[in-house]
């Protein structure tokens, strides 16, 4: 940089990034392509919801996949762009390179090229004959934004930081959790007790412990389920507090995290058809009577099905089996 102004460079990078995904999504490929440094140094890296990894070495590479793209979606979108949120926003310049890094917001959306909720980015810039221009491309997409279920993100204190649609619906009326002066909570002390705990386990690990520990839920590491409201007047409720791309989440009623759990745990226990049902219906937290009812079956035929569950996974109450049920995993290679 010779002698510029820094908050003008800056200024002039920003504009480099928020121009090169306009083009990209209006389908202008000329508009894209001047944003970018035609070189064969030039490289992609993404990594994306699913752990798809999308790696791209050199402007042509770069060039052809885009062109690929517009063929498959040429519709022009020049309305999402507008609605995409940009933060943390942190620009360094040195010379004739700089580098930026921001977290984006992007909208629910037809347009299946929009990154829907919370990616992080990286972008590194040289500048060529004055201008500046792209000559790194790195986002990783957390999927935070594609949790159904209804998901709270918060700090190790339970300060919510973020909730979904599905959320914000349904914890105001939820049996065993709250939200209140911006904190998630449990309603009862003794349920506030195991959450905060928690929570406080969750944020002190890191991705190595996550990629180590070999327990899986609905593709998420680092979950632990939480069986409260036991003992009172209505059904008990499980749970997640997860840790995922270095945040604490915290999700319920997420009934295909417990079916993929419970499908698990009757490979690991070697449950009969009849138990893992009963399994499921004290999960969903219904008594042993319901659980019969629910089911067509006499209740000492279900209690001898509890009964057997206890024996094969060594604990001796429903609170003991939902959470050893749900910490379940099938084996990894």
């Amino acid at each position: 940089m010779a002698g510029g102004d820094p908050d003008q460079e800056k200024q002039a990078i920003l504009a480099v990034i928020e121009e090169e995904f306009a083009g990209f999504f209006a389908r202008d490929f000329d508009r894209y392509a001047r944003c970018w440094l035609h070189v064969e140094d030039s490289l992609r890296l993404v990594t994306l919801a699913g752990g798809q990894i999308a790696y791209l070495q050199g402007w042509e590479a770069e060039a052809a996949m885009t062109r690929r793209l517009f063929e498959g979606r040429p519709t022009p979108n020049e309305t999402d762009p507008a609605l995409v949120r940009r933060e943390n926003v942190r620009i360094r310049v040195s010379g004739d390179m700089a580098w930026a890094s921001f977290d984006q917001y992007g909208p629910d959306t037809d347009d299946l090229f929009m990154d829907v909720g919370l990616t992080h980015h990286v972008r590194i810039l040289e500048k060529d004959e004055g201008r500046w221009k792209i000559v790194y491309v790195g986002h990783a997409d957390p999927k935070i934004g594609t949790f159904v279920c209804p998901t709270v993100r918060v700090d190790r204190t339970g300060a919510i930081l973020w909730m979904n649609a599905a959320a914000k619906g349904e914890l105001a009326d939820h049996p065993v959790l709250a939200g209140n002066g911006g904190y998630l909570l449990a309603r009862s002390r003794a349920d506030n007790t195991l959450l905060r705990a928690a929570l406080a386990a969750t944020d002190d690990l890191t991705p190595v412990d996550v990629r180590r520990s070999g327990a899986p839920t609905d593709g998420v590491l680092g979950a632990i389920p939480l069986v409260l409201g036991d003992g009172c007047a209505d059904q008990s409720h499980v749970v997640w507090v997860m840790y995922q791309d270095q945040m604490i989440l915290v999700s319920f009623n997420d009934k295909e995290a417990e079916r993929k759990r419970l499908s698990a745990a009757r490979t690991l226990y070697g449950l009969s058809r009849g138990q893992a049902r009963v399994a499921a219906s004290i999960v969903e937290g219904h008594d042993i009577v319901k659980a019969a009812e629910l089911m067509g079956i006499s209740a000492n035929t279900a209690r001898t099905h509890l009964q057997r569950m206890f024996d094969k996974t060594g604990v001796r109450s429903q609170t003991a089996l939902v959470r050893i049920l749900l910490s379940a995993s099938t084996p990894t290679s």
